[in-house]
């Protein structure tokens, strides 16, 4: 495969992985170090904040 092909590729697969997180409720950076995935915590106000909005 040529540099562009896998270059490619690699963005797909990222781009797969990153829908399939926003399914979930993470908060996701992308910066040039990198991809990383956050959980929100659990908090009182964010737990009923939650519960009004389903």
């Amino acid at each position: 495969m040529s540099v562009i092909k896998k270059w490619k590729q690699q963005v797909k697969d990222r781009a797969e992985s990153i829908y399939e997180l926003s399914k979930k409720d993470v908060r996701v950076d992308i910066s040039p170090k990198g991809i990383q995935t956050k959980e929100k915590r659990p908090t009182k106000q964010r737990i009923k904040w939650q519960a009004k909005n389903h």
